[in-house]
């Protein structure tokens, strides 16, 4: 868990990009981590990522023009279910990568602590990039004035998937309240159906879907100052209102029947298939709160990928007033650690330029355009 108070900024612009077929002390040397990494101008660039799957082989695609181009070979080191023990193992070893893009701000931040990582001012034009982006988006990797971490993915986590042929049939409306919420959640389990998909199993990771809810619930209930307070350690990880959070979480999808198989049965559910039931004919459950990144291949099923306007629905996870919409994101944050190899510089510049494609049709572009503005 980071500070995403920056993505949070971007995210609804983002998510209407997307639409329904979406995808703290010392600052740290400039040099990043010694002679960790691998040698300068010796054209090889190692990165180190969190993600698998088809967002592993998108990733890797989209730098195959860049390395025939460049002559720079890069290796890919995918972590995808154990990116926090792979890197934190890799520092302690002094054997760290080139790059590294960090799902997690606060892993980021605890390096830059530590003199591991490399003030982007030395690689990049932080100014070009803040003027080319969203206000604030940086301000995710960024410690003590200092620019440490640039996003190069986004994913909007305040979403509500539900099956769009089998909804439209029972008649349901998409809630516009969390009171309207509750009361869908009640409706659709008094019509003989459970209301929610979901799964915590993620190897190593497993829990992080319901730091997910809580952070969603504690941004919408108590704003995001309390929210930066209780992420910045500002405020007891008990405070009342996280409290009230997770009690609010419990009610709405742990209660008696509110979650399909139960809830002792949501940790050993994988998270990247929670969802798929909801698809069945009939649904067995209806609702599924998840990022953005679920409507890829390899979550929900292949058949319903391709044809995922017409088989998905999608709902912004509601406040507490029609008019009030927290939003919560997270994202990708490239980061250096060998900070003395120009091999390196080159891949972040195309890693952050205009000229990288993404790698997803669906990726969430934060750059300004005529239809993306912060929200």
């Amino acid at each position: 868990m980071g500070k995403r108070k920056a993505i949070q900024r971007v995210a609804l612009a983002a998510a209407v990009a997307l639409g329904a077929s979406a995808c703290l002390s010392d600052s740290g040397s400039s040099g990043g981590g010694g002679n960790s990494g691998t040698k300068s101008g010796d054209k090889n660039v190692e990165i180190v990522f969190g993600f698998g799957g088809s967002q592993s082989k998108g990733f890797q695609q989209s730098l195959k023009g860049f390395e025939q181009q460049s002559g720079i070979k890069i290796k890919f080191t995918e972590a995808s279910q154990s990116f926090d023990t792979l890197i934190r193992t890799r520092v302690r070893a002094n054997n760290v990568p080139d790059i590294a893009l960090f799902p997690q701000p606060g892993i980021l931040k605890d390096f830059v602590k530590q003199g591991k990582m490399t003030d982007l001012s030395t690689q990049l034009d932080v100014n070009k990039l803040k003027s080319d982006m969203v206000p604030g988006v940086l301000d995710a990797g960024e410690v003590d004035g200092k620019d440490y971490g640039v996003p190069v993915s986004m994913n909007v986590k305040s979403l509500v998937f539900y099956p769009k042929q089998a909804w439209a049939a029972k008649g349901y409306q998409v809630p516009k309240t969390q009171q309207e919420l509750t009361d869908l959640t009640n409706k659709i389990k008094a019509d003989g159906t459970t209301p929610w998909c979901m799964g915590m199993e993620s190897q190593s990771a497993t829990g992080w879907v319901a730091t997910d809810w809580l952070e969603a619930n504690l941004l919408e209930e108590a704003g995001p100052d309390t929210y930066d307070k209780w992420v910045n350690h500002q405020i007891p990880f008990n405070d009342p209102a996280v409290k009230k959070a997770a009690q609010d979480f419990e009610s709405l999808v742990l209660a008696d029947g509110n979650v399909l198989g139960g809830r002792k049965q949501t940790v050993s559910t994988a998270y990247a298939t929670a969802a798929n039931p909801m698809f069945d004919s009939p649904p067995k459950c209806f609702l599924h709160r998840q990022g953005n990144f679920i409507t890829q291949a390899g979550f929900f099923p292949t058949k319903v990928v391709a044809n995922i306007d017409n088989q998905v629905g999608v709902f912004q996870y509601p406040g507490q007033t029609a008019d009030s919409k927290p939003m919560l994101g997270g994202g990708d944050l490239a980061a250096v650690f060998n900070g003395k190899d120009d091999d390196t510089k080159q891949v972040m510049a195309f890693l952050t330029g205009k000229d990288y494609p993404g790698w997803s049709e669906r990726r969430a572009r934060t750059t300004r355009s005529p239809t993306t503005s912060p929200s």
